[in-house]
C-alpha cells in the first residue's frame, strides 16, 4: 500500500505542476520542474504522465513534434478535491518549489516584441522568441499607426507558438 500512496503523491505533483504553470508544458519542462524533488526521476515522471493520460487527467498534443501536456477538466477537478485533502503546509511548500522553477523555465523561453517608432505616427514593430541564449525568431514589421503596433503585440504575445511554426512550416517547403 505505501507503493501506491506514493505513486499517488507523485502524479499529484504532476497535476499541479501543470496547474501552477498556466500553460501547456513538453516533457522536459514538467521534468526541469520537478528536478528538486529528490525522489521523482525522468522515468517516473513519464509514468505518471502516461497514467494520468490514460486516465483522462491530462491531454497530450503535439507541435512542431513536441509532445505537450495539459490539465483537463478532469485533471483540474481531481486536483481542487486533492488539495483538501493535503495540509495547506505541504501544498505551500510544494508550490514555493514549483514557482522558483516556473521562473528557470520563463527565464530561459521567452516571447516579447518591442515597438520602434521611426518617424511621428509611424512605427514597426519587432517580434521575437528566445530559447535561452538561442534567439528562434526575430522579425520586425511596418506597423504603420500605434493602434496597429499594439495590434501586432497583442496577437504576437497571444499566438506566437503557432505564428512560429506557420513560418517555418512555410519556409521549409
Amino acid at each position: 500500500m505505501p507503493d501506491n500512496l506514493e505513486f499517488f503523491d507523485k502524479k499529484f505533483v504532476i497535476l499541479l505542476v501543470l496547474n501552477e504553470s498556466n500553460s501547456h508544458l513538453s516533457l522536459e519542462q514538467i521534468v526541469k520542474m520537478c528536478s528538486d524533488f529528490d525522489d521523482i526521476t525522468y522515468f517516473d515522471i513519464c509514468e505518471y504522465i502516461d497514467n494520468l493520460k490514460a486516465n483522462g487527467h491530462i491531454a497530450e498534443n503535439i507541435e512542431n513534434n513536441i509532445r505537450y501536456y495539459k490539465l483537463t477538466e478532469t485533471g483540474y477537478s481531481t486536483l481542487e478535491e486533492l488539495i483538501e485533502l493535503i495540509p495547506g503546509i505541504s501544498i505551500h511548500n510544494i508550490k514555493k518549489i514549483l514557482s522558483k522553477q516556473i521562473n528557470k523555465i520563463k527565464k530561459n523561453y521567452e516571447i516579447g516584441s518591442q515597438i520602434l517608432p521611426i518617424k511621428y505616427g509611424e512605427y514597426k514593430i519587432a517580434c521575437y522568441i528566445r530559447d535561452g541564449n538561442d534567439e528562434l525568431l526575430n522579425i520586425t514589421l511596418y506597423a504603420g499607426d500605434m493602434e496597429n503596433a499594439k495590434n501586432i503585440s497583442k496577437n504576437w504575445e497571444n499566438d506566437a507558438n503557432n505564428i512560429y511554426i506557420k513560418i517555418i512550416e512555410l519556409m521549409t517547403k
